[in-house]
């Protein structure tokens, strides 16, 4: 049983924000995205307490608050276990989700990888796409795993895929060196 004082130390926002016009709502729902906020119900949402969470939490504050919303900040700690339990899973099941997004283009790079290999396609402009394409998953990658505050189990298998998407490139790339436009 974990003690209270072991208890994970929470930032809490709650948001207003006018339906119209949309840009705030949608610039805030963004953010919320992009720093892997837990939705906990009705414009409440929950992160672990860190400092540059905090630092994120009050900048969208401050620019909700600026554009005609509402919001307030609060830190502090679940009274029961079960509820931490209830966001915890919350952040969970939305990293799983964006460690799912993750394998399915480092799957869908590699099927690429294996057509262009098929067709024989070994030009340096097709490097170079493929170079990007991979880049692209990788940074999909480093996102997820920013925001992965209690380290998802499908973590692994997210960097095996990118890591399979790594080798498939560079077996293209050796053929390609060997048999493509010098």
């Amino acid at each position: 049983m974990v003690r209270e004082s072991e208890r994970q130390q929470w930032l809490v926002a709650c948001f207003a924000i006018p339906a119209e016009p949309s840009a705030l709502r949608v610039a805030t729902w963004r953010m919320l995205k992009e720093l892997g906020a837990a939705a906990v119900g009705g414009g409440v949402y929950a992160l672990p307490e860190r400092p540059e969470l905090r630092e994120a939490f009050l900048r969208l504050k401050d620019r909700v608050n600026s554009g005609g919303g509402s919001a307030f900040l609060l830190r502090g700690q679940a009274l029961e276990a079960a509820d931490e339990a209830v966001v915890i899973k919350r952040f969970e099941t939305s990293r799983a989700a964006d460690y799912a997004q993750v394998i399915k283009s480092a799957r869908r790079f590699v099927e690429h990888v294996e057509r262009e290999t098929a067709s024989r396609d070994f030009r340096f402009a097709e490097v170079e796409n493929l170079e990007e394409e991979l880049e692209k998953v990788r940074r999909q990658l480093h996102r997820v795993r920013e925001r992965d505050y209690f380290v998802n189990a499908t973590r692994e298998e997210a960097q095996a895929a990118v890591i399979g998407a790594e080798q498939a490139l560079r077996s293209y790339v050796e053929l390609a060196s060997e048999q493509g436009d010098p």
